[in-house]
This record gives C-alpha cells, structure tokens and sequence, in this order.
C-alpha cells in the first residue's frame, strides 16, 4: 500500500487516525469533522475514497497484528507474592486464538465444522462406494466378453 502522507489538512488528518484507530468516530473527532462530511467526500471524490480504503486497509493490518500477538504472546500480567509484585509473566489470551483459528481454518475449527466433517465423511463413503460398483460392472463386462468369447468359440468349432 502507499503509504499515507503527513498533512495537517482535515482530510490528511483524518485518513491517518483512520488508518491508526480503525473508527470512523475517532478519526473524525480527531479532524475535527462530522461523520456526513467524511461520508460525502468519500461518495463524491474518488481519490478520497482510493485513499478511505488504503487507510481502511492498514486499520484491518493493524488490527489483525495485534489480534495475533494477543493471541500468541499475551499480554504482561503481574506476579504477585506477598502482596507485591514480584515478576510479569505472557499471558496469551486463548479466546483470541481461538477466534483467530476459527476464521483462519473455519472448515476444522469453526462452528459448522462438525457439519462440514460429516459431509466430508458422506463424500468419502459415496466416493467409496462408488469405487466399489465400477469395479464390479469392469468384472461383470470382463465375465460378459469371456462369455461371448466362448459362444463364438463353440459356434465356430461346431461348424
């Protein structure tokens, strides 16, 4: 992505607190803007809109880093002994993680992943099956042809 350019105008400022907070609310407050004229200039400016949704971009970057790093490293929590604290220690945050594998790998973790294991499961078995029943029309079609072989032998020997 481009990156975005440090300006002190309304609109600079408010695409990157955009791009930083993610919140259309606080990127606004921070230009010192209404929501509807953000929301205009997106709708009539193409350029702003380019730019709207190279800032949107980052915030889910950002975003999606920190959801990462909660979930895998945590959070320093303190260690207390004796009424003080004695140590911090990660704290990686386990719903995180597991929010995070149910969006990465939704066919394994996610809710409808029982489902979707059953109907992996009905495949196998049609796919088995269906194995199966061609392998026994090759043999019936191979019993058929050595039939006809030996009709036509014994047509032919018996004239």
């Amino acid at each position: 992505m481009t990156p975005i350019k440090r300006c002190w105008r309304p609109q600079g400022r408010f695409l990157r607190e955009f791009a930083r907070t993610g919140s259309i609310s606080a990127a606004c407050r921070a230009a010192g803007l209404a929501r509807r004229t953000v929301y205009r200039w997106r709708d009539a400016d193409a350029d702003f809109r380019a730019r709207w949704e190279n800032a949107r971009g980052r915030a889910v970057e950002r975003l999606r880093d920190e959801a990462m790093e909660r979930a895998l490293v945590g959070a320093d929590r303190p260690v207390w002994h004796d009424g003080r604290i004695v140590d911090h220690v990660a704290d990686p945050d386990r719903r995180v993680l597991w929010k995070l594998l149910q969006a990465l790998q939704s066919e394994t973790y996610g809710p409808r992943a029982a489902e979707l294991r059953a109907k992996r499961e009905r495949d196998a078995e049609f796919r088995r099956r269906l194995d199966e029943g061609e392998k026994r029309v090759a043999a019936y079609e191979a019993d058929l042809r050595k039939q006809i072989a030996h009709k036509k032998r014994d047509s032919d020997n018996a004239e």
